[in-house]
């Protein structure tokens, strides 16, 4: 990384007579784009309908965990559905085109985040059957530690919430000719309905159909992509050629942006805050009858991550191919880089009718999965812990839960609704919310690995050690957005070139980010150079080492800890329990015990 202010506007490209009309056909949906983007959301809206009045919803365990009945695949689409939003498509292949292939770690990432959910999470929260992964965290240790996590889940949910929803309404909106203030309600209602009327097993089945979706526009872009540029063999030589090609960065520097170390290692402990512990994620392993379809839906899930990733990398190295002499970004045909795939696809596809609307079906597709996914994971956890134990129990409350979740997910959508305006006019918010998670997933991914894998941690020490570790994470991430508001940290792109745009240039071939280096006096302390990609784990490590020091402190007693709380792996470090022979003629009467003696626990 390079700390350099970045001139954006450069002068050769802000003097470029460039006719977007002549140089690229507009898109605009035709009547059957339309149609398939349409029947999309009909789908989604009357798989609601028949799971919400033809099928039971009188429980929460039928409402939130699908009546425990669901299947390994179903259930592990809905989890990759909800993890690759529109940001992920937007964003891998720009990534890719503008920093190299490095992000093709991710396949390593994808197999131990698999296999430490299998053996340390999934476990724990299978055997223990809790209808809120936060749950744990107060049997566990303490109601306070659970309170505090929650609260801080449901601030990053609403934080994201809006970002996910207003990134496919914007590129909805530039391919017709309605406004994002327009497209918002319309999806987030949609969206809305089949949660709220459905439950779970509408949100699986949904993010089911629109994973497929969104996989097939994936596919349709990959073909179209490589027919433009020529083959897969001369996507990969102009992709060599020009640098892209980059797996193993071995850089041991925290402060580069992007190494095969912040892949794997950082990478690794996002997607566990993602897969590990996550409420919706776990929440659909329980949905299954058994601890082995839970795992197999995992096995399917990071085969799942791993093809849709790859795909997303591939795209990018393609783009790359078609545009690396002729840059859209430097010549202003569109204004950021996040646009270059829409780009991209108006320009490969927007002959074909149809195929650009589903393209845009899938971006929409990937939103709700997403949306819905989150929308009824944070009823659960909103009723769980904090309006539950405030109804008294009653033979109504089943039926009483349902209806007060449904209103959660209504009330939920409508806050995202007025928070994508938000997110639209503060242009700096997409940034900050990123951050803000990175702020809060560490921390809350630390305290569950305090809870399963330190058996000698203690209430006191998981509060002292989450605090400590909220409170640097906001400082870190907070100081490092402040520095990058102010141009004082940036990341040289890859560079790229005009030589075959269709107009004369003079200096043709330079970076897409001309650096001008900045006085040394304005750079900021070296903590706030680290790699973003490090924040999650930095903030894990802290609430883990600083909980466990405390605990040490504040004094250890491990006999009341129940192995049933901590993952198998570790239970050998609890003491061994002490046993005694009992005569059956100790034990009262009224038990009823077939052998002469039992072997009970003290």
């Amino acid at each position: 990384m390079k700390l350099e202010g970045v001139a954006m506007e450069n002068p050769l490209t802000t003097s470029i007579p460039f006719d977007q009309t002549e140089n690229l056909n507009h898109f605009v949906f035709g009547w059957l784009d339309y149609t398939l983007f349409g029947l999309l959301l009909l789908v989604s809206v009357l798989i609601g309908v028949y799971f919400g009045f033809f099928s039971k919803q009188d429980s929460t365990t039928e409402y939130f965990l699908g009546g425990k009945r669901m299947g390994s695949f179903p259930v592990a689409m809905s989890i990759l559905a909800s993890h690759v939003s529109g940001i992920s498509l937007l964003g891998i292949p720009t990534e890719v085109f503008h920093y190299g292939s490095q992000y093709t770690a991710c396949v390593i990432s994808s197999i131990l985040t698999a296999v430490i959910t299998c053996y340390v999470f999934l476990p724990v929260f299978y055997k223990l059957q809790l209808t809120s992964t936060f749950e744990y965290l107060e049997i566990r240790f303490t109601r306070p530690v659970r309170i505090l996590s929650s609260v801080l889940f449901t601030i990053s949910l609403f934080m994201y919430l809006p970002i996910v929803i207003y990134v496919p309404a914007l590129a909805f909106a530039q391919v017709s000719n309605l406004s994002v203030h327009a497209i918002t309600p319309v999806l987030c209602i949609v969206c809305i309905i089949y949660t709220s009327i459905g439950g779970l097993k509408a949100v699986v089945w949904s993010d089911t159909i629109q994973f497929s979706v969104t996989v097939g526009g994936l596919f349709v872009v990959l073909v179209l992509g490589i027919l433009s540029v020529g083959n897969v063999e001369k996507v990969w030589r102009i992709s060599s050629e020009g640098g892209r090609l980059i797996f193993f960065d071995m850089d041991p520097s925290p402060l580069a942006r992007n190494t095969f170390w912040s892949m794997t290692i950082g990478m690794t402990v996002i997607w566990l805050g993602h897969h590990g512990v996550h409420p919706g994620t776990v929440q659909r392993f329980l949905s299954v009858p058994r601890e082995i379809d839970a795992k197999h839906g995992m096995v399917i899930t990071a085969i799942g991550l791993i093809i849709v990733k790859l795909i997303c990398v591939f795209i990018g190295l393609i783009m790359f191919a078609k545009y690396y002499k002729c840059d859209p970004f430097l010549t202003k045909a569109i204004s950021r880089t996040d646009q270059t795939l829409p780009y991209y696809v108006m320009d490969v596809a927007g002959h074909l009718p149809g195929l650009p609307g589903l393209f845009v079906a899938g971006l929409v597709s990937a939103a709700l999965a997403t949306l819905s996914a989150n929308l009824n994971t944070v009823s659960g956890t909103i009723y769980e812990d904090f309006i539950n134990p405030r109804i008294p129990d009653s033979p109504k409350k089943e039926a009483m839960a349902t209806n007060i979740m449904k209103g959660i997910v209504v009330v939920t959508g409508v806050i995202s609704v007025i928070l994508v305006f938000l997110v639209e006019r503060l242009g700096s918010v997409f940034q900050i919310g990123v951050s803000m998670r990175g702020v809060t997933d560490g921390p809350l991914l630390g305290l569950f690995v305090l809870g399963m894998l330190v058996p000698w941690a203690n209430a006191k020490g998981a509060l002292f050690g989450g605090f400590i570790g909220l409170i640097n994470m906001l400082w870190l991430v907070g100081g490092a957005q402040w520095h990058t508001m102010h141009d004082r940290i940036k990341y040289d792109s890859l560079p790229t070139s005009m030589d075959n745009c269709p107009f004369n240039l003079p200096n043709q071939t330079f970076s897409t980010n001309p650096a001008t280096q900045i006085d040394s006096n304005e750079k900021p302390m070296i903590l706030f150079q680290i790699s973003f990609m490090y924040y999650n784990i930095i903030g894990a490590v802290i609430v883990v080492v600083v909980g466990t020091i405390a605990s040490y402190v504040f004094g250890m007693d491990l006999e009341s800890v129940d192995p049933d709380h901590i993952t198998p792996m570790m239970k050998r470090f609890l003491p061994s329990r002490k046993y005694a022979q009992v005569s059956v003629k100790e034990v009262p009467p009224s038990l009823d015990i077939a052998p002469e003696k039992k072997i009970i626990q003290k």
